[in-house]
């Protein structure tokens, strides 16, 4: 039952691929073509699973084989999967339909780029002001595409998270079970990777990191298959998940590449060179078809089949290290190391920071050099969708590996080991170091869980059971108390109770530093911007909690005491934003003066990037053929011949009142509305205009 649902999970996305780039040709990608597609598809299915008897009974048999397996577990495990399934597995599904899609990258690529194609009908390239929409790896949003044309609704769009970490769950069950752990074993193993935490934090988000996770985990289960007996049907399912996984996200290519070229060995030992190259030829061919429409289009615009490069009017970043060498890998491995030893503990933080620091001194490597760094470097605890560390996991991972080296034999154990501290340290060597980067490393920690099940396994049965008990018990503080979609209002009073202040002061609204530099001006520099203010010195634990009951009344955690159950879903889209939660009700008063026939809103976006959650608002009382877009943009894009496309608009929402005046003549405008953060503007006629971005 689990391989054949990871097959279906491989089926799916190579049908969404296939359907999406096809109807996206003919300009026919609307809800009504993706519908169609996918009925054709399910009766299909259903012929296939019911036309014969044998088949009917094939299929009953595999729904209730799961039963059966989970009534041969001891009643420990049984225990122990009944709770991680309640305490865990629930509460994400619960979160991923009831909170809304509401994470910064979701709202300002992930699915602003889902609504943007949907629009335009097809997945070209189109003006917009956010570039990172455009380029960023799309497998995970045509997933989302397709859920969201046959749904009709954003309800069920962070189920592809949530689905993708059941399906990495059962994939790991899988390889551990090829290396030939028992069936107990597999459920130990199963757990560890349920209990990862920013694991727990992206399976109810739109993001794309579990999905690259199963695709990777995917390719793995398929890849130690044919270590031992190739087959050409195995292979095929290898290629297919290592393509899906790298159009998801690029690292995938990264932690792959180790086992390539541990699978082309052997098989280059066992089956000769012919096999080895036509399974070369096979995957390299399937890369081409996979990503020949994604690069030309990067191309068409970019003149770079991968991004802007440096000099060409739409760069905004460059993600790639500019500096190689041994100890700039060292210098961005042991940053990367950094981002999963942060606690709940200023000092124990400040002393991996000084720890960290020194460590960059000894190899004579600046900690922050731009060159190999997008971010500075700070030891943090959060428990955030973007960020989060893996501590305990990461501690175990490391003990693990340790342990398997003093260990005689598990020759396939110390390959993956070996391929993981490739992979890892490929990732360090391209990729320049970000404070979010915890997210890239889940398969890295999804292949160190199949090393710490290894440990596990040779402990008593009572005793693996208990620590797979504590891991659950770990896993529960991020399922209860993510940032952007609490279940329970505890992150005020646990901050209270452990001490935790920020080691950097960060107030978004200047008028309000003089209140708090007269409130803390003894605890924390105002002198000094890092962009924040930091600490003077390492308080005691008393003036640490006396530090927290002091931000809280001057109302820096003010987001800390919000559920869910609060208030609406959709006041929730807003809870990232800065000035939350007044740009709710602020958005919910203008949309109050559109009048319900408009089929068209532009924006004239300066600071805000996507749009998504303004779009989802608007979209439950316009039209259904309603469209909202950029009107302000690169004259670039204007070659695009998604720019073509008549969009006549009468209504423009706007995020900086000067923008007004710098692009808009003041005889098109009917009316204005104000609030603190958003200007609606009414326009005399309807304007088809793109205003262009100038210096």
């Amino acid at each position: 039952m689990r391989l054949k649902i990871i097959k279906l999970w491989v089926i799916i996305a190579s049908l969404v691929f296939v359907s999406t780039e096809f109807l996206s040709a003919l300009d026919f990608l609307t809800p009504f073509w993706i519908r169609l597609f996918w009925a054709s598809v399910l009766g299909t299915a259903l012929y296939g699973s019911f036309a014969t008897k044998t088949q009917r009974t094939s299929l009953f048999t595999s729904f209730l084989a799961p039963v059966r397996t989970f009534r041969q577990l001891p009643r420990s495990y049984r225990i122990l999967v009944v709770v991680s399934t309640i305490f865990v597995i629930l509460p994400l599904f619960f979160l991923a339909i009831y909170a809304p899609p509401n994470n910064v990258d979701s709202i300002n690529y992930h699915l602003t780029r889902v609504v943007c194609w949907l629009q335009n009908h097809n997945v070209k390239h189109y003006p917009t002001f956010h570039v990172q929409q455009l380029y960023h790896n799309v497998m995970s949003e045509y997933l989302l595409l397709h859920v969201l044309a046959l749904s009709g609704t954003d309800y069920f769009l962070n189920l592809v998270q949530w689905s993708a970490m059941i399906g990495t769950v059962f994939g790991i069950g899988l390889i551990s079970k090829e290396l030939g752990f028992s069936l107990q074993n597999q459920v130990i193993v199963g757990v560890l990777q349920l209990s990862l935490p920013i694991g727990i934090l992206e399976a109810s988000t739109t993001q794309n990191d579990y999905v690259a996770t199963f695709f990777f985990i995917s390719f793995l289960y398929f890849g130690l298959k044919i270590l031992d007996n190739f087959t050409w049907n195995n292979a095929s399912w290898m290629i297919l998940s290592l393509a899906w996984g790298g159009f998801t996200k690029y690292p995938i290519f990264f932690y792959a590449f180790p086992y390539c070229l541990w699978i082309g060995f052997q098989l280059l030992k066992k089956q000769g060179l012919k096999v080895t190259f036509s399974l070369f030829c096979a995957a390299f061919l399937c890369l081409i078809l996979v990503f020949m429409p994604f690069f030309w289009r990067n191309y068409q615009l970019f003149n770079n089949i991968l991004s802007p490069s440096f000099g060409h009017p739409l760069f905004v970043e460059n993600i790639a290290t500019e500096r190689h060498g041994l100890l700039y890998t060292l210098s961005n491995a042991v940053k990367n190391t950094g981002l999963h030893l942060g606690l709940p503990n200023s000092a124990w933080n400040a002393q991996i920071d000084n720890l960290i620091t020194h460590v960059h001194q000894l190899i004579g490597i600046s900690i922050n050099d731009s060159l190999i760094s997008l971010d500075i470097y700070r030891t943090q605890f959060v428990i955030q969708e973007d960020m989060s560390g893996n501590f305990l996991m990461f501690i175990s991972c490391i003990l693990a590996s340790i342990w398997l080296l003093f260990q005689k034999g598990h020759s396939k154990f110390k390959g993956i080991l070996i391929c993981t501290i490739i992979g890892f340290l490929i990732f360090c060597t391209a990729a320049k170091f970000q404070l979010w980067s915890s997210r890239t490393h889940m398969p890295l920690f999804a292949q160190g869980v199949i090393l710490v099940g290894l440990f596990l396994s040779k402990l008593p049965k009572n005793r693996k059971v208990s620590i797979s008990f504590l891991f659950v018990l770990a896993a529960l503080p991020y399922v209860i108390n993510n940032f952007n979609k609490p279940l329970i209002p505890i992150r005020y009073a646990s901050k209270y109770l452990l001490g935790y202040i920020p080691r950097h002061l960060c107030v978004s609204i200047e008028d309000q530093e003089s209140s708090y530099q007269n409130v803390l001006g003894t605890a924390y520099d105002f002198e000094k911007r890092e962009p924040c203010f930091p600490l003077k010195a390492n308080p005691t634990y008393s003036e640490r909690r006396d530090i927290v009951a002091k931000l809280g009344d001057l109302g820096y955690y003010q987001k800390e005491n919000e559920h869910i159950f609060k208030h609406s879903r959709e006041h929730y889209f807003f809870i990232t934003d800065k000035e939350y939660p007044s740009t709710y009700s602020e958005f919910t008063a203008l949309v109050k003066l559109i009048p319900q026939a408009t089929q068209t809103v532009g924006l004239l976006f300066n600071k805000k990037l996507g749009f998504y959650h303004y779009w989802s608002i608007l979209n439950r009382q316009l039209p259904s053929t309603w469209e909202m877009k950029y009107v302000l943009c690169h004259k670039e894009y204007l070659a695009l011949p998604n720019a073509s496309r008549i969009f006549a608009y009468e209504y423009v929402f706007c995020d900086d009142e000067r923008l007004i005046d710098k692009y808009m003549s003041k005889d098109d405008i009917a009316a204005i509305y104000r609030t603190k953060s958003l200007v609606l503007l009414h326009l005399k006629r309807p304007s088809s205009k793109y205003y262009f971005i100038t210096q």
